[in-house]
């Protein structure tokens, strides 16, 4: 069945400053990628992907980015491209760290039930989400952990700012610090393969979802 809506995909951090409580850059790999411009290059492989998905389906989509380049955007004004655009689904893409550097796996976070009004459709959104991640990643690298679904107050995700129409979540793709990952995504000669896989598998999801 072809679907139609507006899905808005916003890549994490971006820039040299904090703006309006968007950090620049958190996680950093061993060999020195930064987040900020992993989440763009995967940004723009979700969004082609789902351009290519669309067209294949003959589905109707319109697909927004948050940033393009490499500025930070304050995390109202980026929930606000959604809002003012009437997206259907809103999808932050970030990568993870921890303090230990050992830590792996993908998560997906959502806004808690309080004070939000469509934290069980978020929540489905979400799982889908999660779902074609994890498995994406796991058919590459068994290493690779389902952190499930978690709800966790962020501003990007507030509804004053998204609004009740979108549905949203943070996806923590892989915890960027470890060296299994950074091998995964960044060094080895199939990690274009691997970043290709886990963004069709997010476009679909993305699909699924509308």
């Amino acid at each position: 069945m072809a679907k139609k809506g507006t899905i808005v995909i916003d890549p994490g951090h971006g820039g040299t400053v904090e703006v309006g409580g968007s950090s620049h850059n958190n996680a950093r790999s061993p060999s020195g990628v930064l987040e900020k411009n992993l989440t763009l290059r995967m940004a723009f492989l979700v969004r082609d992907a789902l351009a290519e998905a669309a067209t294949i389906g003959g589905h109707t989509i319109k697909i927004l980015l948050t940033r393009a380049t490499d500025k930070n955007v304050g995390l109202r004004d980026r929930a606000l491209v959604a809002k003012t655009n009437g997206a259907d689904l809103f999808l932050c893409i970030h990568f993870n760290a921890s303090e230990a550097h050992n830590a792996r796996g993908v998560e997906t976070l959502v806004s808690p039930k309080a004070g939000n009004s469509n934290h069980a459709a978020d929540t489905a959104f979400a799982q889908l989400i999660q779902t074609a991640t994890f498995n994406a990643i796991k058919a590459h690298d068994p290493g690779t952990k389902d952190r499930k679904v978690k709800n966790q107050s962020l501003g990007v995700l507030r509804e004053s700012s998204l609004g009740t129409k979108a549905r949203g979540c943070l996806v923590e793709i892989e915890f960027l610090d470890h060296k299994a990952v950074d091998e995964l995504f960044n060094l080895s000669p199939t990690s274009i393969g691997v970043r290709s896989d886990v963004a069709k598998a997010i476009a679909n999801a993305l699909i699924a979802a509308l």
